[in-house]
């Protein structure tokens, strides 16, 4: 367990309940991505900066040149929100309930019990490094991140509860500990 992801959880814990895992999100890959996609366009935005003024395309790759730079500036910004929202995200599971703990201002709780994975009204899913509970939705096998957005709790307009554990290096063992904990309830 994670020190300060157990210190930021157990405020939220109800009486009876104890803790068995707590974490943050370490996910790196998703952060090498956003720098390598910003790498390329910025790339592209300097060579058609650098065309000589004869070519004959010239005046469309400078006005090419100016949307690339704004897009390298849209996508350095989404990633320093990714990255804030990754910052202040705390996970915890309990006997009872997975405990998201995540904002910017003010981190605020939401949880998911236990027992609504049992009675199969929400479902457990494994992508990588990534965890997803959501309603059972059959055309949907992975609902997609939106940008600037908390990617741990995806925005409503995807029509029904959604939540994520994002970047868990120990994405398999929480995923059992989950399903085991639901196996256990009464």
């Amino acid at each position: 367990m994670d020190s300060d992801a157990d210190d930021r959880i157990k405020p939220h814990l109800l009486v009876g309940e104890r803790p068995l895992w707590s974490g943050r999100p370490r996910d790196t890959q998703a952060l090498i991505g956003r720098a390598v996609v910003i790498v390329l366009v910025a790339i592209a935005a300097l060579v058609f900066r650098a065309m000589p003024p004869d070519y004959s395309l010239a005046g469309q790759a400078q006005v090419n040149s100016i949307l690339l730079a704004v897009i390298v500036f849209a996508l350095i910004a989404e990633a320093v929100v990714f990255h804030s929202y990754l910052a202040t995200t705390y996970y915890g599971v309990t006997n009872l309930r997975v405990i998201i703990v995540s904002g910017l201002r003010s981190p605020e709780a939401t949880s998911v019990f236990l027992d609504r994975l049992k009675a199969s009204q929400l479902q457990l899913i494994r992508h990588g490094r990534n965890l997803e509970i959501r309603r059972r939705t059959p055309n949907l096998r992975y609902a997609p991140y939106y940008p600037f957005t908390n990617p741990a709790l995806p925005p409503a307009m995807l029509g029904a509860e959604h939540y994520r554990l994002v970047g868990l290096p120990d994405a398999g063992h929480v995923y059992r500990l989950i399903l085991d904990s639901c196996e256990h309830l009464a």
